[in-house]
């Protein structure tokens, strides 16, 4: 494929990204007007971003495969409309329980998006160019952070949570659309096998398996801290649900910088080098800002540094990844994305628990505990194999 073809499939699939991701954090910044819609607490409506990605684990695992023998496109074209349709069925409940389950639907469209925009990106772009090709799509759908979080909240606040649902599945319908009409037919794995054999490949593989756990581990303590973010700055600075969404942009402006920076540096120096440091700063960091008594300014600026680690390490963990096992890049990327959706949940169901039970403090630990864990794995058990390789032959 042509370097100018290359380049021209970035914005489609940053689009795409952009309204996944935006369909994935729009219920942070209006937790607390669904609990109080539904009569429930805090914690309990952090359940809803728990159900977006409870069937993602089980839904990635079976499409991988498929992705690899039959192509991305129809993957992220279904994945995209069910994901849309159900987010604006999920505006209408007339119950939590409703809720929970349109919000468990959607993510099963939701789970098809992202491993297949990173499968796809590795199919097209060489790995030496890969990182700067991750960090323009990264870039693209971290604006959802950045323009999508304040607007959820002051929506919502002047309005309704519903009103923000309701915004949030037609873009993705928008962009169905652009992806059905400007993609190019996808690339197929020529000799791709049937899906026991892709797992089996992946799991003989050392550093596959360390490079998926310590993809869990990232996102659990990422998802357990972003699902109350919000939270955090109204009940700590005494916001109001606008304001503290606004000042929690923060998080998309760093998110933007360090993936910017990271896949650039990680194309130079190693990915693997800069997953390690880039997950063990954003660790420490999050620790502070929970257990420091700060102010609003300076909490706001600590929370542009973790995000901006957490940015530089997104962009080297899926180039890490999108390696580890060239002849099932689709598979390992939805295996991955299956234990996303595993920390999903995981990291929503603790954080709520912790908040209802010990306040911010206590997630700020752990966050920062898994944290450095997954630094430490990535250090020791993940191989990074073409900068590896090329040093030996050097």
């Amino acid at each position: 494929m042509k370097v100018r073809d290359r380049r021209a499939i970035l914005p489609v699939l940053g689009f795409l990204t952009f309204s996944s991701v935006y369909t994935n954090i729009v219920m942070a910044p209006v937790l607390t007007q669904i609990g109080m819609d539904f009569n429930v607490s805090t914690g309990t409506a952090g359940l809803v971003v728990a159900a977006y990605g409870l069937p993602g684990i089980a839904t990635a695992l079976i499409v991988g495969p498929y992705s690899d023998r039959f192509g991305r496109k129809r993957f992220l074209v279904g994945g995209s409309l069910l994901m849309s349709l159900l987010t604006i069925v999920a505006a209408f409940s007339s119950s939590f329980e409703l809720l929970l389950g349109a919000r468990a639907l959607a993510g099963i469209g939701g789970s098809m998006i992202q491993p297949n925009v990173q499968a796809t990106v590795g199919d097209v772009f060489p790995y030496r160019e890969r990182g700067r090709a991750v960090s323009t799509v990264i870039g693209l759908n971290t604006l959802a952070s950045i323009v999508g979080i304040p607007i959820a909240g002051i929506v919502a606040e002047a309005t309704s949570w519903r009103v923000s649902l309701g915004i949030v599945g037609t873009l993705g319908l928008l962009a169905s659309l652009v992806i059905l009409t400007r993609l190019p037919r996808g690339i197929r794995v020529p000799d791709a096998r049937r899906a026991r054999a892709l797992y089996a490949t992946i799991l003989k593989n050392p550093s596959a398996r360390g490079a998926i756990v310590v993809s869990f581990l990232g996102g659990l303590y990422w998802f357990t801290w972003i699902t109350y973010m919000v939270v955090f700055f109204q009940r700590t600075f005494d916001l109001s649900q606008g304001l503290a969404a606004t000042f929690a942009l923060t998080q998309g402006v760093g998110v933007l910088i360090g993936s910017q920076l990271g896949g650039r540096f990680g194309d130079r120096v190693g990915h693997r080098r800069v997953v390690a440091g880039a997950t063990t700063i954003s660790a420490i960091l999050l620790l502070v800002l929970t257990n420091v008594p700060i102010g609003l300014i300076a909490a706001s600026a600590v929370n542009v540094g973790v995000s901006a680690a957490i940015g530089a390490r997104f962009a080297t963990n899926s180039v890490l990844l999108s390696e580890q096992v060239p002849e099932a890049r689709g598979t390992m990327m939805s295996f991955s994305a299956a234990l996303s959706g595993a920390a999903i949940v995981t990291g929503a169901s603790i954080g709520g628990l912790l908040i209802d039970t010990a306040g911010f403090w206590l997630i700020g630990v752990f966050c920062a505990s898994v944290g450095l864990l997954s630094a430490a794995i990535v250090t020791l058990f993940v191989v990074e194999e073409p900068i590896d390789l090329e040093t030996q032959v050097a």
